[in-house]
């Protein structure tokens, strides 16, 4: 629980009539039921969610000195952002626990023609050609070179050269390294540019329902 869930706790304690009255106290115009109003409650004192947004409903709401107030949101702002600070590590190290060599398919669109069905079905991956196999890694990198190129003639050829949810391959970029290090090569297989400082993220979804 982060700072401002502990003096809520501290003023409501477990008395469910208070903590029923402060939520729909709180909550935005339009919340339609109670059930939503406490559960928006309950992820302000756990998680400091939309604390922004809370904080000058509270402040009167609660009936404690400002000082106090403001120490609360301040150390739960300090939470969140250590908070935040420890999940960028994490997940950088993640990232290159997880990291696999790959062809990373440059498609026409930024953004996936269906953002839901694409999360759901792999991410990132429909745009990834995976070049781990210990046959690749054993070849000298002139023979990784016409690898690459195969792969993206077959891609071409069998595909159309199209990115699942993304369009058209405008470029494919070969990713050795989780750092970046990457091969830039046409639709057609030239290299067009080298060391291309590109980090590789496969990319994470979050599904809420409610």
């Amino acid at each position: 629980m982060v700072a401002i869930g502990e003096l809520i706790k501290k003023i409501i304690g477990d008395d469910k009539a208070m903590k029923r009255e402060l939520a729909l106290a709180i909550a935005p115009e339009g919340t339609k039921t109670t059930e939503k109003a406490l559960r928006r409650l309950a992820e302000l004192m756990r998680l400091g969610e939309r604390l922004d947004f809370y904080e000058e409903r509270l402040r009167p709401v609660l009936g404690v000195e400002d000082s106090l107030f403001d120490d609360a949101v301040r150390d739960t702002r300090e939470q969140l952002r250590l908070d935040v600070q420890q999940a960028t590590v994490e997940q950088e190290v993640c990232r290159r626990r997880e990291f696999r060599p790959h062809i990373f398919m440059v498609g026409e669109q930024k953004v996936p023609s269906s953002i839901t069905m694409c999360a759901l079905s792999g991410g990132n991956r429909h745009r990834m050609i995976f070049l781990d196999d210990e046959e690749f890694q054993n070849q000298s990198v002139e023979e990784q070179m016409e690898s690459i190129r195969g792969f993206i003639k077959v891609h071409q050829e069998e595909k159309g050269g199209m990115v699942m949810f993304f369009g058209s391959a405008l470029a494919y970029l070969y990713r050795p390294t989780p750092s970046g290090n990457g091969i830039q090569f046409t639709t057609q297989g030239q290299i067009v540019k080298t060391d291309v400082d590109i980090p590789s993220y496969m990319g994470r979804c979050i599904i809420r329902v409610g």
